[in-house]
């Protein structure tokens, strides 16, 4: 006879006990890898590896800035004397008759101009003048300071410097964009880069008209 103490089987599994649970999950984490990552191990921020934008953003931004600057104030330090030759402040002023101007290539020239001096009492010099210069083209010129060659003066001279001025703007009109990205600041981006684009055009169309009145 079948024992009448014996329980009947259910269909039901026993519960596991809470330390199951957690050696079961364990085994299952460690036995399974994680979606998005390698061999389950979990991603490590930014911020604890040392590569955090905050840290590096700001030293990217602030030498980008630096190199800007630097550009602005080379084309300045460039442009100066020549604007002020221009302007009848430096050099000794008279007129300038190109008698040649042989094309060297890659964008180089040789050109001589014979220079007649205001002041009667000097006789004129076959000097160097500026690159690109027509045979026979006359114009106001002076001599430079340091007496190697004469270069125009008035309208010529000073929109000839004024094309090159105009790359001042366009060194530094990208630094409040830097300076947002830098920081991590999005306010005012796309304010900030179409601003940047505009004083770019502006400042280019500038210099290449100075550079062709200037010519």
């Amino acid at each position: 006879m079948p024992d009448a103490r014996r329980k009947p089987r259910s269909g039901k599994k026993p519960a596991r006990r809470p330390s199951e649970r957690a050696a079961g999950g364990a085994g299952a984490a460690g036995g399974r890898a994680r979606p998005g990552t390698p061999s389950g191990k979990a991603r490590v921020p930014a911020r604890e590896r040392g590569l955090t934008g905050p840290v590096a953003g700001p030293v990217t931004m602030l030498f980008l800035i630096g190199l800007m600057l630097l550009l602005a104030y080379v084309v300045v330090d460039t442009t100066r004397p020549g604007l002020e030759i221009a302007l009848g402040d430096r050099g000794t002023p008279g007129t300038a008759e190109v008698l040649s101007c042989e094309d060297l290539g890659e964008g180089r020239y040789d050109c001589d101009a014979r220079f007649t001096f205001d002041d009667p009492a000097r006789e004129p010099i076959v000097i160097d003048t500026v690159p690109d210069a027509e045979a026979g083209e006359v114009f106001p010129a002076a001599l430079t300071p340091e007496g190697d060659r004469v270069v125009p003066t008035g309208e010529r001279g000073v929109w000839a410097s004024v094309g090159l001025l105009a790359l001042v703007p366009l060194c530094v009109a990208f630094i409040p964009v830097m300076v947002l990205y830098g920081f991590g600041i999005r306010r005012g981006r796309r304010a900030a880069m179409i601003g940047a684009f505009a004083v770019s055009a502006l400042a280019l169309l500038t210099s290449c008209t100075g550079l062709i009145l200037g010519s």
